[in-house]
């Protein structure tokens, strides 16, 4: 389906014309989500043989201990970005290079940032007052880990805004090598304290992530356009709520097995979901890169749905079908036989893969229309049917209740995401200009 246009107005002093500049351009968006594909692809790589070697190493009980303190550490900094991610490439000015947009989402994000760290350090802390290392290298281990991936995270944002990916890959590729390298001393020297993994595995990203803003220091931007920050604040604000829904929904699954079931099931299950992970992956690397595009053909009245969500339906399908295929066929082989029990976990697991990719489309399209709407609306009721299903399955049937629980919450979300967009609607976004020469957005 088509959206109608919105109003048209004439632009401004600093305002982009949208039939001028549509940045990126087909190809350049789909060079920038080739290159974030690519990135993941090296972390997705890297992780798997990461995961072996921990899981060797530590065995279930152990892999489940450093699952739950990176589990921590991922919470912790998707809840830092969590609405940023997706505003700010949606409103970005046309121009901005990589270095500013870069910057931009580190000043948008470094306040609830900070927060988020006071308020997991304690956390943290008491999960490690049983550690043989002690509880301090334990809380390290993580403050590290978490800002090492909130600077990622920053990278990855400013390159899906602006179409340069160059430094992320730099830094997802130096990070994952170094990381990679030191799982495997950890490995050969015999260590299998969960505390000293975290901490290597902070260090490790930090290394990349360093490499990567002193190659930005270097690089010459062009001239900035006139910017302001504020509409994606506004509306990165009014998509926290879905955010954090979203977040618990992929999250508290992990955070959850270890209290309600036992850390060997965690160990489990985490080996299969990681890798069920890595399946959504391309899609939100696709969706992250089109949204510039996407904002700027619905400024012009151009944006077509309907191809992108059957896109998204037909890699969800294969995506599971592939993880069912590969999981059977390689996680004793690769685990070995103590996680034989993971096998089960597959299926559901691809059904949740199916459905996630089709919500992610379906709420990334709403986003660049300035829709906070569907993404509450799709996200939010998920998160309540993952969190009932996980208190109901997990205490009875452990990693296969997570399991089956994501699923149906996945289910629920991808079908009232694509509700959401079926109702269409007016336009959420008014083209006029404010006093300063950008768009505002409407409160819908």
């Amino acid at each position: 389906m088509t959206v109608p246009p919105p109003p048209q107005a004439l632009p401004s002093a600093g305002q982009v014309d949208p039939a001028v500049a549509r940045r990126p351009a087909a190809r350049s968006s789909l060079a920038t989500a080739g290159y974030l594909v690519a990135a993941q692809l090296a972390v997705g790589v890297a992780s798997l043989a990461i995961n072996v070697l921990a899981a060797r190493s530590m065995g279930p009980a152990g892999r489940g201990n450093l699952a739950l303190l990176l589990q921590i550490a991922y919470v912790a900094n998707l809840l830092a970005i969590a609405g940023t991610d997706r505003s700010y490439p949606a409103t970005v000015v046309a121009g901005r290079g990589v270095r500013g947009t870069s910057l931009d989402t580190l000043r948008l994000v470094a306040p609830a940032a900070a927060v988020v760290l006071l308020v997991a350090g304690p956390v943290v802390y008491a999960i490690g007052t049983d550690a043989s290392t002690g509880a301090m290298l334990v809380v390290a281990g993580f403050t590290v880990s978490a800002c090492a991936l909130l600077g990622t995270a920053a990278l990855r944002t400013g390159a899906a805004a602006s179409g340069a990916v160059r430094p992320y890959f730099i830094a997802t590729i130096t990070g994952q090598l170094t990381l990679v390298a030191a799982a495997g001393a950890l490995t050969v020297t015999g260590v299998s304290s969960p505390d000293v993994w975290l901490l290597v595995y902070g260090l490790a990203l930090a290394t990349g992530c360093a490499v990567a803003w002193l190659t930005l220091r270097r690089r010459p931007d062009p001239p900035d356009p006139p910017h302001s920050l504020a509409p994606a604040r506004r509306l990165g604000l009014r998509l926290l709520p879905a955010a954090i829904a979203s977040l618990v929904m992929l999250r508290a699954d992990r955070l959850m097995l270890p209290w309600l079931g036992t850390y060997e099931q965690l160990g489990l299950y985490i080996v299969v979901a990681t890798v069920a992970e890595f399946a959504i992956w391309p899609v939100q690397s696709w969706v992250d890169a089109q949204s510039p595009r996407w904002h700027q053909r619905f400024l012009a009245g151009k944006l077509r749905r309907t191809p992108a969500l059957l896109a998204a339906v037909g890699y969800g399908l294969v995506a599971g079908a592939v993880l069912l295929l590969a999981g059977h066929l390689l996680v004793v082989p690769v685990f070995g036989a103590e996680y034989r029990d993971s096998v089960a976990l597959l299926v559901p697991l691809a059904v949740g893969t199916a459905c996630y990719s089709v919500s992610r489309v379906a709420i990334g399209l709403g986003v660049a229309t300035g829709r906070a709407r569907g993404a509450l609306v799709a996200d939010i009721p998920a998160m309540v049917v993952a969190l009932t299903a996980y208190l109901v399955l997990i205490p009875r049937y452990g990693a296969m209740g997570a399991a089956t629980g994501s699923a149906v919450a996945y289910g629920v979300g991808a079908v009232l995401a694509l509700l959401a967009q079926g109702r269409g609607g007016r336009p959420a976004i008014d083209t006029t200009a404010d006093s300063s020469g950008f768009s505002r957005w409407s409160r819908s």
